[in-house]
């Protein structure tokens, strides 16, 4: 999907209708434009664009999530405000409803069936008011489809470039989301990393590396082993493709962020610790990267 919009109309894609975003119908924001450089003979780069490069040893999902900019907060915020508002005068309009239907029924005649009482309505506040977060909003979904280049021989690495809106952007799990809003894999969301994308440059992510699976027990065949995978940082020297070669190629470079809510109800795991970027302490997330 070549843009990804906000709609203020638009609903929390998989945590549930408690968490449905209400919101003027008038408001239309776009904070992320997103699609997956094909694979072609050439490729050119649009200045205003930012570009995301992986390469993994098998196809895998990876979903990143925009940070939001000071600007990107303030058009949040302005249109949940904006959200909330109609949100309120809706409210009016089903306590009036209410409050009618609560009067038929107290003036019922003692002996006669009542009638049905709606639920009265809860009034929305800024305490209680729940739109939709940010992170789902600005999601990008790089694999495990449009593959930028496979290796052909022994070389089985799979490269996805994904070309997306200049900022800050933080991987938010292993993960596939499904065009009705649900999703499956898992969510980096005890800990990850985040890494700037900047236009006209294709940032390096690194590559996800197969690692060796703990071996069964005799007899156990519940079920088949998962692929497990490794992350390791690009380095100098790390093969480009071809086509890629004459352009901006930059290291990403890695900071450890915080925990995000499960918004999908998904597994949960954490990014894998990442010398000299971050360690874990049981469940505290620890920066190594202060100073740099």
């Amino acid at each position: 999907m070549k843009t990804l919009m906000m709609a203020a109309a638009v609903a929390l894609l998989a945590a549930g209708p408690a968490m449905a975003a209400p919101a003027a119908k008038k408001d239309k924001v776009v904070f992320v434009e997103a699609a997956p450089v094909k694979d072609k003979p050439a490729v050119t780069l649009d200045p205003a664009k930012a570009y995301v490069m992986l390469r993994s040893d098998a196809a895998i999902p990876l979903h990143l999530m925009r940070v939001p900019s000071a600007e990107d907060q303030a058009k949040y915020d302005e249109l949940r405000a904006d959200a909330l508002v109609e949100a309120r005068e809706k409210y009016v309009k089903k306590k009036a409803s209410y409050d009618k239907a609560k009067i038929a029924y107290d003036k019922t005649p003692k002996g006669s069936p009542k009638p049905e009482l709606p639920k009265e309505p809860v009034e929305p506040t800024e305490e209680n008011f729940e739109f939709t977060p940010f992170g789902l909003l600005t999601g990008v979904s790089i694999g495990p489809l449009n593959r930028f280049a496979k290796g052909a021989g022994e070389d089985k690495v799979s490269t996805y470039v994904q070309e997306l809106t200049p900022g800050t952007y933080r991987v938010y799990g292993m993960m596939s989301v499904l065009p009705g809003g649900g999703a499956f894999g898992s969510c980096f969301c005890m800990g990850s990393v985040k890494f700037d994308v900047k236009a006209g440059e294709i940032t390096d992510l690194g590559r996800f590396v197969s690692k060796e699976m703990p071996k069964r027990e005799p007899g156990d065949n519940a079920k088949p082993m998962p692929i497990a995978l490794d992350y390791r940082l690009p380095v100098a020297g790390d093969a480009v493709d071809a086509r890629l070669q004459a352009l901006p190629v930059r290291q990403a470079s890695l900071k450890p962020v915080g925990k995000l809510p499960n918004y999908f109800g998904m597994t949960i795991d954490r990014f894998p610790a990442i010398d000299g970027v971050m360690r874990y302490d049981r469940d505290r997330i620890v920066d190594l990267t202060a100073g740099n």
